[in-house]
C-alpha cells in the first residue's frame, strides 16, 4: 500500500479545537442517538449498514464506547486476559447505551489530552484523539439512527466541517494501513462553502499527502460542510444535490469510492 505520509504536518494534524469542546459534541451527539432509540422501532432498516436494524447500530456504537472507555482508561486495547466487554442489555437497549456514553464521558473528561495513551490510528499516541473520534463517530451514527426511524437532523456545520478535516487525517491513512488502500491518481480540493474549510488531498508516488488550504486540485468538491461529510462517508443524503463538483470527473469519483471500502 505504500507509506502513509502527511504533507505539511505541523498543520494538518492540529486539531481544530480542544478535547473539552469534543466531549460535548459526543455528549450531545449521543443523547440524540439515544433519543432516536427510543422513538423506533428497533426493526428499522439502517441504510448505510445494508442488513442493519437499529437494534445492530445501537449495539455496535454502544460496544465502541464501551471498549474506547477500556483503552482510555488502561491506556492498552482490551485482551482476553481482560475480560469481554459488558453486553448490549436488548430489554433495555436505550438505558444500556446511556451507560455506554456516560462511562465514555467520564472516561474523557479525566484524560490527559496531551497526554500518553494507545489508539488504533496510524497518528501519535497521544489522549486528545480519543475525545475527537469518539464525538465524530457519534455523530454519524446519530445521522444514521435518526434517519433510520424518521427525518435527521442536520449537523452543525463547524462539527462537519471538523469531521472532514478528521476523515481526511486518520480515516484515509488508517485504510491505508487496515485495507490496503490504493490511493487515487490525482488531487482533490474541498472547498465548504457554509463555514471555515478548505483541504487539498493527493497521491504523491503511493505516499498520502494532505494540507488545509486553498489550492487548485485535478478535482473539486464545493458544499455546506454537512453535504460534503456525508458525501465523503458514503451517506446518500437529499443535500448530495448542493454539492458543486469541478474538474476530473474520474478523480473526483475514486476519492470519493473510498467510502465504500
Amino acid at each position: 500500500a505504500g507509506r502513509t505520509t502527511v504533507a505539511d504536518v505541523s498543520d494538518a494534524m492540529t486539531p481544530l479545537h480542544d478535547s473539552t469542546w469534543y466531549i460535548e459534541r459526543l455528549r450531545e451527539q449521543g443523547e440524540r442517538f439515544a433519543a432516536a432509540i427510543d422513538r423506533g422501532p428497533l426493526d428499522a432498516g439502517v441504510d448505510a449498514c445494508p442488513g442493519w436494524h437499529l437494534t445492530n447500530l445501537v449495539e455496535h456504537l454502544g460496544l465502541i464506547h464501551r471498549w474506547a472507555t477500556f483503552c482510555v482508561v488502561n491506556g492498552e486495547p482490551p485482551t482476553a486476559d481482560s475480560g469481554p466487554l459488558p453486553e448490549p442489555d436488548r430489554d433495555h437497549l436505550a438505558a444500556w447505551y446511556r451507560d455506554s456514553l456516560a462511562e465514555l464521558v467520564t472516561a474523557l473528561r479525566r484524560l490527559d489530552p496531551d497526554g500518553p495513551t494507545w489508539h488504533p490510528f496510524p497518528v501519535d499516541q497521544v489522549g486528545r484523539v480519543w475525545p475527537r473520534r469518539q464525538a465524530h463517530e457519534t455523530a454519524m451514527h446519530r445521522w444514521d439512527a435518526e434517519r433510520a426511524v424518521g427525518e435527521p437532523s442536520r449537523f452543525d456545520p463547524e462539527l462537519a466541517s471538523d469531521g472532514i478535516d478528521e476523515y481526511f487525517e486518520i480515516t484515509i491513512p488508517r485504510l491505508m494501513v487496515r485495507e490496503g488502500l490504493q490511493l487515487p491518481a490525482g488531487s482533490l480540493h474541498v472547498h465548504c462553502t457554509d463555514v471555515e474549510g478548505e483541504w487539498l488531498v493527493w497521491n504523491d508516488d503511493g505516499e498520502y499527502g494532505l494540507k488545509r488550504a486553498h489550492e487548485k486540485g485535478d478535482a473539486a468538491l464545493r458544499g455546506p460542510a454537512e453535504a460534503i461529510l456525508l458525501r465523503l462517508w458514503g451517506r446518500d443524503s437529499s443535500l448530495a444535490g448542493e454539492l458543486s463538483p469541478v474538474g476530473d470527473e474520474q478523480v473526483l469519483a475514486d476519492w470519493l469510492a473510498i467510502a465504500g471500502m
